[in-house]
């Protein structure tokens, strides 16, 4: 008898066992099916995925239509000459050889908002030798006589591991084969040091907590996010890093150098159509740096490559002859950094579903067990 109500134990022992295994591999079943759609939808944001459609390869090149303008250099002018005042004051270009070169960093030159056209306006608040007289008008058209403006490309390396993307030139002379400024002052060491440029690259706003935008440049240099300015780095200086990061709740924080950042003034919204806007300006014949770097940010890239055979890898969807453009919503992206967080979540809550059903398996395998027993 006793056996008899032994084996059965262990019959409904087994039973339970059996249950108890169904029912973690159901939750397992359901689990691997839930992480396997959100990996999907995860992987359709991810820089392989997306990038692949765009012709993009992990570490490959994606380009920036730029605008270049050439400067003549400017005569130098006797700082003490009180008749020569205006003169001073529409200087623009070549300061080291005539010896009043600042090297400082000078905020306010440029009004917050962009003016007509999407191009700086110049507040008129210039008080160092140097920066009197801006006038963005030359610095960003042609002017007869003054500049000329020339059409290139800036390449930026994507790198994966961070979803940046990478231009750095700490010797930056793009126009050096340009003959519209040869024999100028600031050219004797073959290079041309003497330019401007502007360029612009739109994103998709995720506020993840992880985009973030970075420049290390002499001399002027203006950053804006749509049409409001974000780093102000105006002025004739040495390389200096600036740098905005886009916080979870669309607020805009900015700092150069060691300082820290402090919000900007510029708010976005997430899944909002934006854009980057970049003014810099080489007006000494000292140094010439510029470096760029985007970091989690979900830029948007045309979906084939410029042209068959091209090193120029993919360019951004922008076109700078229009510069009201902002690339459409929905327009080949290219990183999504959270977009792990719902598979994360997801995981969890199943992780939690398994162990719940496993207690509830062995709970009903015990109680069959001890029913049975008592019989």
């Amino acid at each position: 008898m006793k056996q008899q109500k032994k084996n059965k134990s262990l019959v409904f022992g087994g039973i339970a066992l059996v249950a108890l295994v169904l029912g973690v591999g159901a939750a397992i079943f359901g689990l691997s099916n839930t992480v396997g759609e959100i990996t999907e939808k995860a992987i359709s944001k991810t820089p392989e995925a997306i990038l692949a459609s765009a012709g993009v390869d992990e570490e490959e090149s994606v380009s920036v239509p730029v605008i270049y303008y050439d400067q003549r250099a400017d005569d130098c002018v006797n700082l003490y000459d009180r008749n020569l005042k205006n003169e001073l004051e529409r200087r623009q270009f070549e300061w080291s050889k005539c010896r009043y070169y600042n090297k400082e960093i000078e905020q306010g030159l440029a009004e917050f908002e962009l003016g007509e056209g999407y191009l700086p306006v110049a507040t008129g608040a210039g008080k160092l030798t140097a920066n009197r007289g801006v006038d963005f008008t030359r610095w960003f058209s042609a002017v007869d006589g003054k500049s000329a403006s020339y059409a290139g490309m800036l390449k930026m390396q994507y790198v994966k591991n961070g979803a940046e993307f990478i231009f750095e030139a700490p010797d930056f002379y793009p126009l050096d084969e340009v003959r519209f400024s040869v024999g100028d002052m600031g050219n004797e060491d073959g290079h041309n040091h003497l330019f401007t440029m502007n360029f612009a690259v739109p994103f998709t706003v995720l506020l993840s907590g992880m985009e973030s935008f970075e420049v290390n440049a002499d001399d002027d240099t203006f950053v804006y996010v749509g049409d409001k300015l974000v780093l102000d780095m105006g002025g004739v200086h040495d390389a200096a890093v600036g740098k905005f990061v886009i916080r979870e709740n669309g607020e805009i924080y900015s700092g150069i150098g060691d300082q820290e950042l402090a919000y900007s003034g510029v708010n976005v919204n997430e899944g909002d159509g934006s854009i980057v806007r970049i003014y810099h300006a080489d007006r000494d014949s000292a140094d010439s740096t510029f470096n760029v770097k985007f970091s989690g940010m979900n830029l948007s890239v045309t979906d084939a490559k410029l042209a068959k055979g091209s090193d120029d890898g993919v360019q951004v969807a922008y076109d700078p002859s229009d510069p009201t453009y902002v690339a459409p919503l929905g327009e080949s992206s290219v990183f999504r950094p959270d977009s792990t967080k719902g598979l994360i979540v997801m995981a969890t809550i199943e992780g939690v579903m398994i162990v719940v059903v496993s207690v509830l398996a062995v709970s009903v395998a015990r109680f069959m067990i001890k029913q049975k027993t008592k019989r």
